[in-house]
């Protein structure tokens, strides 16, 4: 199992590996979620990738950001230099760009970012055929679902045990990027949780604290226990490190360790409320700003990693020394033997040599001997053999035969649409209007199609009906939404709305004509390409777009959302309070106020989860849009006939905006 450390810049790089970690994760110049850390200049990756290849320790590299068309050259280049130093591995969230990664460098393992918000082994299954290595699983995961994806995955597995936690699942959270114009997903997050609102600090959870269960995960298979904290210092990111490797180490945990931990950085102390499914009221703490924060002493010598088993074989004239160390390297020099003209060299003066490994990561094992009766070796011929041993073992270590070949690709050809189609999404089925001639489709929440009279509301709209997938569900959920596909096809429902990368093969395995919701984050052409690939015959293009830039994937199988409030938020902690899926909570209009006074939504979700959307309403009524394939209305609390006036003005009717209209980040 690998403890794997954040490394904000080269100071906390160090800190880490000379703490124990096994991996380091960072960031170079751009394209990362945590632009506003110090990050990397390429001389300092150069020489920190081999500083950690010299310890054995392997380097990831974050290029986990959504990246448009035109920067995707830049993108490459820098996957090219990253290539040639030998990283490890790339994060990434984009899969247009993992698609060209792959391509490009294939001997740079892909890992997929916990921004692609992989909450179930349908989506780990997919991303593996997709060539990904590993994937970073979900925070808001409790220990039943790591276990049951762990046990199954055909890749490796990797999770948040200690640090700061969004309150909304990564990669589908857009509140500071519509309301501020710093978007997460580009890196730029403003941490609109971490502020106040007329409800208290609604929106900020203590850090993620799994320190006790590092034996449970291990035991249930993960592959890596990751550690959040690139914009930390180095001495943040020693102490939780050492920690950590002392667990795994199999060091007993106790409360203390935990107090300590504390003490270095925390909201108001710990939480693990995911890992135990037990959300509620205690999760939520701030910093408070007068915090203390301890003394961390930053360790000074090399952390003993490697243990060396050294063998040591005279003829008489010449001996082999043989180093090898147990996860594979090894390797052997030739040194004089003499005759000795007082006293031998013994076994044990050999051992004594060559064990003498301070200021490297490597420490003597096993030791085996064959001498003659009067052999002589000197001192400094022993010290000689070890240092070229100890030399060779490490060249084998940062010797890496990667290669990157620029590979050109079909560009997706987007096909003209001949007419812009307009539907829906209603968040409530009685918010659908009587007269829906003008809609091509109406979506509806997949947990409608199991109640009762759903099979007449689909009989009145008959084709127009579709599925709309949770945003997001645990494996522990899933016969829930299998009963759900298998209600809505019973029905007669042919299409079915997909915002998750693990939710398209099931749609498609259940027959329905599948398209891609804005939770899949496309930005890019290669991606409209790689979710095509993949089954979504229909492709939402991200609203964090700009009008200009989503033109230019404008087709006939692609789209935008083009009215309504736009999600902010999808979370797994319910802020209404509710206890579960009986909860007299349940459809009650709630919302959030900040310092500004605006009032968001606050709505219930698939698992008693909670959605946030914006105060304002996006309106592009009035605007000459490019010619889309189709655009998507999102109705959350409208009447029927406010429903019914806002698809009039879509249809080419003159309508008034509403007076708290945005227009989000298309024209902004």
């Amino acid at each position: 199992m690998e403890i794997l450390s954040p490394a904000g810049s080269p100071e906390a790089l160090r800190a880490a590996v000379l703490s124990g970690a096994d991996a380091v994760y960072m960031g170079a110049s751009g394209f990362n979620a945590r632009r506003n850390a110090k990050n990397f200049s390429d001389d300092e990756l150069r020489r920190s990738v081999l500083f950690c290849h010299e310890r054995g320790v392997s380097v990831y590299i974050t290029l986990n950001t959504l990246v448009y068309d035109r920067e995707i050259p830049e993108a490459l280049k820098l996957a090219e230099f990253l290539t040639e130093i030998g990283v490890d591995a790339f994060i990434v969230q984009d899969l247009g760009l993992a698609s060209l990664l792959k391509k490009c460098s294939p001997s740079v393992r892909l890992h997929a970012s916990t921004q692609m918000s992989v909450c179930s082994l349908d989506g780990v299954e997919t991303l593996a055929d997709l060539g990904f290595s590993r994937v970073v699983l979900a925070r808001e995961l409790s220990a039943a679902d790591i276990a049951y994806i762990a046990a199954r995955s055909p890749i490796e597995t990797e999770f948040f045990v200690h640090g700061a936690f969004c309150m909304s699942y990564s990669g589908q959270c857009y509140m500071s990027s519509i309301i501020g114009g710093r978007s997460g997903n580009r890196g730029m997050c403003a941490q609109p949780c971490r502020l106040p609102y007329r409800n208290g600090y609604a929106l900020s959870l203590k850090d993620n604290c799994l320190l006790e269960y590092v034996p449970e995960l291990r035991k249930a298979g993960v592959t890596s226990l990751k550690i959040e904290g690139r914009m930390k210092g180095p001495e943040y990111v020693s102490a939780v490190t050492d920690m950590y490797v002392r667990a795994k180490n199999g060091e007993e945990y106790t409360e203390k360790k935990k107090e300590y931990l504390a003490d270095v950085f925390s909201r108001q102390g710990f939480t693990d409320g995911y890992y135990t499914n037990k959300t509620g009221e205690k999760m939520f703490g701030v910093r408070p700003e007068n915090a203390e924060q301890i003394k961390v002493e930053l360790p000074k010598d090399e952390f003993k990693r490697f243990p060396v088993d050294f063998s040591f074989v005279s003829n008489g004239k010449t001996a082999t020394v043989s180093a090898t160390c147990r996860d594979g390297y090894s390797c052997s020099v030739q040194t004089e033997v003499s005759k000795a003209e007082k006293r031998p060299t013994t076994a044990e003066d050999i051992f004594s040599a060559l064990s003498k490994l301070g200021g490297t990561p490597y420490f003597a094992g096993n030791f085996s001997c064959e001498t003659g009766e009067n052999d002589f070796i000197s001192v400094a011929s022993l010290n000689a053999a070890r240092r070229e041993l100890i030399k060779n073992l490490t060249e084998m270590r940062i010797t890496k035969n990667q290669s990157f070949t620029f590979k050109k690709t079909d560009r997706y050809v987007f096909s003209p649409a001949e007419k812009t189609m307009i539907e829906a999404f209603f968040l409530d089925p009685a918010s659908v209007p009587e007269n829906t001639d003008d809609l091509l489709l109406i979506w509806l929440p997949s947990e409608f199609f199991t109640r009762k009279n759903s099979e007449k509301l689909v009989l009145k709209y008959g084709d127009k009906t579709g599925i709309a997938l949770p945003s997001v569900f645990h494996d522990s959920e899933r016969a829930t939404v299998l009963k759900q596909l298998e209600a809505a096809k019973n029905a007669g429902v042919k299409h079915a709305l997909c915002g998750n990368i693990g939710h398209i093969r099931l749609a498609a395995q259940y027959g329905f004509t599948v398209h891609g919701d804005y939770g899949l984050n496309i930005v890019n052409s290669e991606s409209v390409k790689e979710y095509s690939a993949l089954g979504a015959e229909y492709k939402t293009l991200s609203f964090e777009l700009s009008m200009r830039r989503a033109g230019d994937l404008c087709g006939k199988d692609t789209g935008i959302i083009a009215y309504g409030r736009l999600p902010f938020m999808i979370m797994k902690n319910c802020l209404k309070g509710g206890s579960g899926s009986i909860c007299a909570r349940k459809g009650k209009t709630a919302v959030l106020t900040d310092r500004m006074k605006k009032d968001f939504l606050l709505t219930c979700d698939f698992g008693c989860r909670n959605r946030l959307w914006n105060s304002d309403i996006l309106w592009l009524a009035d605007k000459q849009l490019p010619p889309f394939g189709f655009i998507r209305l999102i109705f959350t609390d409208e009447t029927p006939q406010q429903a019914q006036r806002v698809i009039e003005a879509y249809s080419g009717i003159s309508s008034p905006p509403p007076v708290n209209m945005t227009r989000g980040r298309y024209y902004s």
